[in-house]
């Protein structure tokens, strides 16, 4: 009777076993050494060959012939496992079998002695679908077999095991089949079977298996149904769905070229082929992943990108006419609209959208480099604007970045800054520069942030005010705090608020602190404390033209020319601006 290529091709030994290498060495091993646990768990993703290697297992453990640690797969003990009728190796579908009536019913079978091997092997296939009641009544079965017995407990969802029964077992990791793999096989296949297929499609074969053997090997076995001995990349295209990769190269060149509509033209062409706008999206995602790494590490290109070679060397080319920055705001933005995509009811607008954002990215450029243009004194002098650069590290949850402007505002002499309040830095909080040989200061020093925690947690307002205040000195069970403005001095002088820092001070120093709040030199008096016959005010500003604003700020006025905004109010952060 015909096989699919998935069991025709199933290893029945551990030399057949292919990309799992690291555990098939250790269990044979294990079989030669006599140091064999009694359970055993088999995580990884699917179809990478963990009940395969359990059932060759399985076969070494009771082989009549064992040799180096393999089965004969001659002897009447591995042919019945080979054929699914040894009564030693039982397999489970935790699926059926996962509640207590089940595990009670095996309990009361493994006590039994093997029929014919030396061990009676237990396979739980998906394991993780046995319930945490059922784990509860399992677990001591799992500690304490008898000596003839070993569980084996295959996986896709290692995290839905109990920590306790995970401790139970010895565990092994498998990988998912790399690309090289997957070809290799595949290409082992074909000769075999006789199938005239070449590299290029096998390589689609493989990549469009997710690491998968099984997939690879059922998608290899559709396509034979579909085009018979001879197999070509269009025949791949209609019975898989792929999409070549081609197709991204092309969206990238329109990218670089600013060419939106033949994006467009792009997005038309996969909607109307019936492909998967998610498994497009993804391809697209994966994309500007090959250029971030081709841009940053061309030499290592070979090794760091998954594609053949034909495709690195087009990576490679087209990262060349691109700035990295621009590259990793794609990327970014691509990240961002993934939610979008996936959930919208009308996800072509959003990719139409994001292709747009795409072909104009090169003709950005963020509000941080046109500050740093202005403060240069080159702005309008370059003859393009410069890609968005990106400081921060990419997340998968959307982000905030630099709003995109136009970048051609005439060059403007920036005004000196006016002297007012002196602003505290955050180092300048945490340093108190002026006693840094006092071990008193150095201790402060050290728990000072933990005093804005606490403060914080009391009291968020005071928090607000207190981290804008720098301790200066304890002298005799005295502090005195630097207070930024006259407000900040009002709120450290509040007797509620000063018995509260007080309390946390003397909790985390030990002893007894007074706080005394002072203003900087220089600086207005507060409020209750007046200066003299008359006190200034401490919060006034004077009222600032819209107009004159627009001049003094070439930001501003380019912010307000792209997106045909107006001033309706201003407010400085220094009040005494």
């Amino acid at each position: 009777m015909p096989q699919v290529m998935a069991l025709k091709w199933r290893p029945q030994t551990f030399a057949d076993m292919v990309g799992q290498e690291h555990i098939t060495r250790t269990l044979q091993n294990a079989i030669g050494a006599q140091r064999l646990a009694h359970a055993y768990i088999f995580s990884g993703p699917r179809g990478v060959g963990k009940t395969t290697t359990a059932r060759i297992f399985a076969k070494a453990l009771n082989c009549r012939n064992l040799k180096d640690g393999e089965p004969c797969n001659a002897c009447d003990l591995c042919e019945e496992v080979n054929q699914g009728s040894a009564m030693d190796v039982i397999e489970i579908d935790a699926a059926s079998v996962n509640g207590i009536d089940g595990i009670r019913a095996l309990q009361e079978q493994v006590g039994t002695y093997p029929a014919k091997g030396k061990y009676k092997v237990y396979i739980f296939d998906e394991a993780h679908r046995i319930s945490k009641a059922a784990f509860d009544a399992f677990l001591k079965t799992l500690e304490e077999p008898p000596a003839h017995v070993i569980f084996i407990l295959a996986s896709t969802e290692i995290h839905e095991f109990p920590a306790t029964v995970q401790s139970r077992c010895q565990r092994f990791e498998f990988r998912s089949m790399s690309l090289d793999t997957l070809l290799k096989q595949l290409r082992r296949i074909s000769e075999a079977e006789k199938i005239e297929i070449d590299d290029k499609a096998l390589y689609q074969i493989a990549r469009s298996a997710g690491g998968s053997m099984r997939d690879a090997q059922r998608n290899l076995d559709q396509l034979v149904a579909f085009s018979g001995k001879k197999i070509t990349l269009e025949d791949i295209r209609v019975v898989l769905g792929t999409i070549e990769g081609e197709v991204y190269l092309k969206l990238v060149e329109a990218a670089v070229a600013m060419d939106a509509p033949s994006g467009f033209n792009i997005i038309r062409s996969v909607i109307e082929g019936g492909k998967d706008l998610e498994h497009f999206y993804n391809g697209l995602l994966e994309t500007f992943r090959h250029l971030a790494v081709a841009k940053a590490y061309p030499s290592a290109a070979g090794t760091l990108i998954p594609l053949s070679k034909e495709e690195i060397e087009k990576i490679l080319a087209l990262a060349n006419q691109m700035e990295e920055a621009q590259i990793l705001s794609s990327l970014r933005l691509i990240i961002e609209q993934e939610w979008a995509v996936r959930h919208s009811a009308n996800p072509q607008i959003i990719l139409e959208t994001v292709v747009l954002e795409l072909c104009r990215m090169k003709a950005l450029t963020s509000v941080g480099d046109l500050l740093r243009q202005v403060e240069s004194g080159s702005v309008g002098s370059s003859p393009r604007p410069v890609a968005v650069p990106v400081a921060a590290p990419l997340r998968s949850n959307p982000v905030s970045t630099p709003a995109p402007v136009a970048s051609k505002p005439a060059p403007v002499q920036q005004p000196s800054q006016p002297e007012g309040e002196p602003v505290f830095a955050v180092d300048e909080i945490e340093d108190a520069v002026e006693a840094e040989k006092d071990p008193q200061m150095a201790k402060l020093k050290s728990h000072w942030k933990e005093l804005l925690e606490k403060v914080k947690v009391k009291k968020n307002g005071l928090h607000g005010v207190l981290i804008d205040t720098r301790p200066k000195k304890i002298d005799e069970g005295t502090l005195i705090l630097v207070c930024m403005g006259p407000f900040h001095h009002e709120q450290m002088s509040k007797p509620e608020n000063k018995i509260l820092v007080e309390s946390f001070l003397e909790e985390l120093l030990g002893r007894k602190i007074n706080i005394v709040p002072v203003l900087p030199e220089g600086a207005p008096a507060s409020p209750d404390k007046p200066a003299g016959p008359r006190a200034p005010k401490a919060l006034s500003a004077p009222k600032i033209d819209p107009k004159e604003l627009e001049k003094e700020e070439p930001l501003v006025a380019a912010t307000m020319k792209m997106f045909g905004a107006k001033i309706v109010e201003v407010k400085r952060n220094n009040p005494q601006k």
